[in-house]
């Protein structure tokens, strides 16, 4: 029964992504999105994908401080590897088993620190989406006449909010205490141990300001740069508009794919896009279109982690075999 469990899960995030395309298909016709990829720009096409794969280069070094800071201490090299195995493996989601567990996985083997590998892989995530919602607030700010509603302001700003909230929780132990009794009786023993040590390894990032500023810098500009990913691959298929709509938007539909109700944030993805970019008068097709295009390279990007998964896979396979 518990090895059924993952499997409907799995059938069911592939039946939300399956039936989301066809549904977007079936309403704008795949006529349409074909067309845009088949008048594709190579060139736009091209800086796309050396653009995300220099922003994942950053963007594991932005883990490689949090673990330098945990004394985890392993070769750049092998964090890089590592950090691209994790990216391979988030877009696809195989089985019951992300890209995230995989780090975790990988970095517990390889120094023995559990909890060091749980607390830097989440407080990774953590940063990256504040620092994106952060970005996407700043630009509609100085967007909102642009802007013929002021949805996305309101949306983006409930999600600060959120992050915010979660950040001063992280920070604040009487908080995350008061939040700990809330919970305490829904939360089996074995996993309220668990789930204290890996506060208490996230919590003792507060003490450190100077690492704080950087890794925030840091994720801006990787944030930065995966925005700008989705506006070389529109400009790839046609869509000439100002890269401001993509700041704001794409914020939104990267936290609406990251949920865990498809497969890689298949359809999800599209169908976020197609509902944001019509307020700003971009039609269906092309968002489809720049949309999975932006899938596409994410994937190419990541194939060295792919690689790095194939060359180390003895040391993966207790950790995908056990999730």
């Amino acid at each position: 029964m518990e090895t059924l469990k993952p499997r409907l899960f799995s059938l069911l995030k592939l039946f939300i992504s399956g039936g989301l395309i066809v549904f977007l298909f079936a309403r704008i016709g795949l006529d349409n999105v074909i067309t845009h990829f088949l008048g594709l720009k190579w060139g736009w096409f091209g800086l796309s994908l050396a653009v995300f794969g220099f922003s994942n280069i950053i963007g594991a070094l932005q883990w490689y401080l949090l673990l330098l800071s945990r004394d985890i201490r392993l070769s750049w090299w092998h964090i890089l590897g590592t950090y691209h195995v994790g990216l391979f493996f988030n877009n696809f989601l195989i089985g019951y088993v992300g890209g995230d567990a995989l780090r975790i996985y990988d970095i517990h083997k390889s120094s023995g620190d559990t909890t060091g590998a749980f607390s830097t892989v989440f407080f990774d995530r953590f940063i990256g989406f504040f620092s994106l919602t952060t970005l996407a607030i700043i630009v509609t700010l100085i967007w909102t006449r642009q802007l013929e509603s002021y949805s996305a302001l309101v949306t983006l700003s409930i999600i600060l909010t959120g992050w915010l909230i979660g950040l001063y929780v992280l920070f604040n132990e009487k908080a995350a205490l008061f939040f700990a009794r809330l919970f305490k009786a829904w939360v089996p023993q074995r996993m309220q141990t668990r789930i204290k040590d890996i506060y208490y390894g996230i919590h003792i990032f507060r003490h450190d300001k100077r690492l704080l500023i950087r890794l925030f810098g840091i994720s801006l500009v990787v944030q930065m740069m995966r925005i700008m990913v989705h506006y070389l691959v529109a400009r790839a298929v046609g869509v000439d508009t100002s890269p401001g709509y993509f700041f704001i938007f794409i914020p939104i539909i990267a936290l609406a794919a990251s949920l865990p109700i498809s497969l890689g944030g298949i359809g999800v993805r599209e169908q976020s896009g197609v509902a944001l970019f019509a307020q700003v008068g971009i039609s269906s097709a092309p968002v489809i279109a720049f949309e999975l295009l932006a899938y596409i390279v994410g994937i190419l990007a990541s194939i060295p982690g792919g690689i790095v998964f194939v060359l180390r896979k003895s040391r993966f396979d207790n950790g995908t075999s056990q999730s």
